[in-house]
Formats: structure tokens, C-alpha cells, sequence
């Protein structure tokens, strides 16, 4: 009989939807039968969480630090709760590393809770790419309908087009292109990519980012045979992505690529952070406070992200070096 795959399932910001969700995906007779859940969080939060959705599901606990279930407070962002969720993600990192696990799924953290811990990172992706030596980590999202790789990740969007340099949007393209391949086991993937400003520019009268930076990145990208298009309207592109024509949509900036991810994929949505040793994956969405303990919260897109990683850890235990 095959060994389930071990895949660490961190509890993300104590004070969210976390838990939560954590505990109804893992109640899930799908998950179970998929892999071998271990949690990275806090043995006592994890109890309570049992509790508020009537689950008896029994997994795998590791847990750092000391928080308590006396320290939460729903709803609320707080230092205690990002030290925790931070340590949650160290830990994990470390036994993906060490190849003790096969995957980690990691539940939503609150930005301003880990940065009253201390912690500089504006999100997940840095922090993993930090942990992992990574020097290029790209955000993806996978969803039903298309996939969506962003060049800019968390940034003002003032500070968006500094950012887009000729070669900043050609690693993203060639992340995007080998983990398509490799990862996802498209053979010739078809990558489409997005201007940055309106019309893609209209030929400079609107920006020049598009001519100095985006179009070059895509004919580079050309020259060394990947399939990509571009740059082009974001808002004409994203009808046609959304009727199957690409693999991937290389959008510019975070706004530009997920507000219509969202909007056809927000239920199922699913974060994977590309270039890393390790395979990440994460729900699309974030702690939603405004729901948090009251038992309504939707682990559609947690047991989706627990899919993927096991989709793509078989994929990469084949031939992805």
C-alpha cells in the first residue's frame, strides 16, 4: 500500500479564520484519504476549534511557541498571534526543507499582526522566499478558470512602475514557464502578459513601460522558445483568458491580476508560490476577521489548496529537478 504524502498545514493568524477552516478541510473524507495532515499551530487553539465546528478529526500536532487559547482575541490583530503565526511558518519551512514533509498549505496571516511582532515582510511569499534562500519567488493563483502570475507582489501601486523593469518581467516569465512545465506538467504552455497601463500603452502616448520594459522581457522570452503573447490590454485580455486561450496570465501588478481571479475563481481560488524549493500553496483569501470564530467560514479554497499541493507533489516527485 502507498504512503500517504505528509503535508503541514499551518493555522495561519490565530485570531482569523485559521483554525477554522484548518479543522473543517481536515474533517474533509476527500483530505483524509489524500495525505497524512500535520498541523503546525497551537495544540489548545486547535481544541477550541474542534469544538466550535462539532469536529472529532484526529491529526498530527506540531506546535511552537506558547499560545494559549486564554490568548486569543477574535477578530483582532495582535502581537501574540503574529509571533505565533510566524514561528508556525519557520517551523514548517524547516521540516519542508529537511524534506520531512512533502508540502506546506499555509492559512491566511494578518499583515499588521506579524509586523507588530517584529517580522518586515509584507506577506507570505517574501517570508518564504527569505527562509528558502529563493531569490525569485513568483506569486501565482490557480483557479477553474485561469491561472494568474503576477510581477508585482504587495508594494503601493506608486511604486509599480519602478518596478517593472525588462528583467524583472522576463524571470517572471521564464518562473511561470518552467513550473508550468515542470510542476504542473504542461508540455508547451501558453503564457499571455499584460500591459501596464491603459491599451497596453497605446504606443507610448500612455506610458512608455510597455515599449522600455514589457515588450522587450517578451521578446527575449521569444527568442529562447516560450509561447508568449504580449503585452497586451489587461482589460481585453482577461475576457479571453477567462475562455481558456492561455495557460497563464503574466499581470503587472496585484490589483490588475486578482480582481478578476477573484471574481470568477474567489470560492476556489488557490495561492502557489513558484521558483521555491518547496512546494506552498494557500487559499485566496485572507483572515477575514469580520467572520472570525463565529463558525461560518468556508474551507472551500483550504481544501482546494491542500489539492493542488498534493497535485503538485506527485508531479514533482516524478522528474522536476
Amino acid at each position: 500500500m502507498r504512503k500517504k504524502p505528509r503535508i503541514a498545514i499551518t493555522m495561519g493568524d490565530l485570531n482569523g479564520i485559521g483554525p477554522e477552516i484548518v479543522v473543517k478541510a481536515l474533517g474533509s473524507e476527500e483530505i483524509q484519504e489524500l495525505c497524512e495532515p500535520v498541523v503546525f499551530g497551537s495544540a489548545q487553539v486547535l481544541e477550541r476549534a474542534k469544538r466550535l465546528v462539532g469536529s472529532e478529526v484526529e491529526c498530527e500536532l506540531i506546535e511552537s511557541g506558547n499560545f494559549r487559547k486564554e490568548d486569543l482575541m477574535p477578530g483582532k490583530a495582535d502581537e501574540a498571534s503574529g509571533r505565533a503565526s510566524l514561528a508556525y511558518i519557520e517551523k514548517a519551512v524547516e521540516s519542508a526543507l529537511k524534506k520531512e514533509i512533502a508540502a506546506i498549505v499555509t492559512a491566511p496571516i494578518c499583515k499588521e499582526s506579524i509586523h507588530m511582532a517584529g517580522s518586515s515582510y509584507p506577506g507570505h511569499t517574501e517570508m518564504l522566499a527569505d527562509l528558502t534562500n529563493t531569490q525569485e519567488a513568483v506569486m501565482m493563483f490557480e483557479g477553474s478558470r485561469f491561472r494568474v502570475v503576477l510581477v508585482t507582489i504587495h508594494t503601493a501601486l506608486s511604486n509599480v512602475p519602478g518596478l517593472i523593469t525588462e528583467d524583472k518581467v522576463f524571470t517572471t516569465i521564464l518562473t511561470a514557464n518552467d513550473s508550468l512545465i515542470n510542476l504542473f506538467k504542461i508540455p508547451k504552455p501558453r503564457i499571455a502578459v499584460c500591459g501596464l497601463n491603459p491599451h497596453a500603452g497605446e504606443s507610448g502616448v500612455f506610458g512608455r513601460e510597455e515599449i522600455e520594459s514589457i515588450g522587450p522581457a517578451v521578446s527575449k522570452a521569444r527568442e529562447i522558445g516560450i509561447d508568449v503573447t504580449g503585452p497586451m490590454p489587461a482589460d481585453t485580455l482577461f475576457y479571453y483568458a477567462n475562455q481558456g486561450t492561455w495557460d497563464a496570465v503574466v499581470a503587472m501588478y496585484h490589483d490588475q491580476g486578482l480582481v478578476p481571479f477573484k471574481m470568477l475563481s474567489f470560492e476556489d481560488g488557490v495561492n502557489v508560490t513558484l521558483g521555491l524549493p518547496i512546494i506552498r500553496t494557500s487559499p485566496d483569501h485572507g483572515t477575514a476577521f469580520d467572520i472570525a470564530w463565529d463558525g461560518s467560514a468556508d474551507p472551500t479554497s483550504m481544501i482546494s489548496a491542500i489539492k493542488v499541493a498534493l497535485r503538485l507533489t506527485g508531479n514533482k516527485s516524478t522528474d522536476f529537478n
